[in-house]
């Protein structure tokens, strides 16, 4: 039973990272792109340049989590309020998840 809890236990950043992606791929990507690089044509819908879409670019790496976070649930410009579209405990993970497209966007 106690090996049993410690895989569990284990397996829980694996199983964040896979709702963050869910979530990323359902809410997130037809605007960020699957990539994190940005969507051009959803930007031009937007009116806005592609680059803004783009997670990697680098007024996001100055932003803290807590900034990241705040953007996230609260919107900013074009990028609509997520705090009632989200279940509470799908935020982190959807964070965590973009902030790995960012770095690996980043080359970091």
């Amino acid at each position: 039973m106690r090996k049993l809890l410690f895989a569990a236990i284990l397996c829980i950043p694996a199983i964040a990272a896979a709702d963050g992606k869910a979530t990323y791929d359902k809410m997130c990507a037809s605007c960020h792109g699957a990539d994190g690089k940005g969507n051009e044509s959803k930007a031009k819908i937007l009116k806005i340049d592609a680059a803004v879409l783009n997670l990697g670019r680098p007024e996001s790496a100055k932003m803290t989590r807590d900034e990241l976070r705040t953007q996230l649930l609260q919107g900013k410009n074009k990028m609509p309020a997520y705090e009632k579209k989200l279940q509470p405990a799908d935020v982190d993970p959807v964070l965590d998840y973009a902030m790995e497209l960012a770095k690996a966007i980043r080359g970091k």
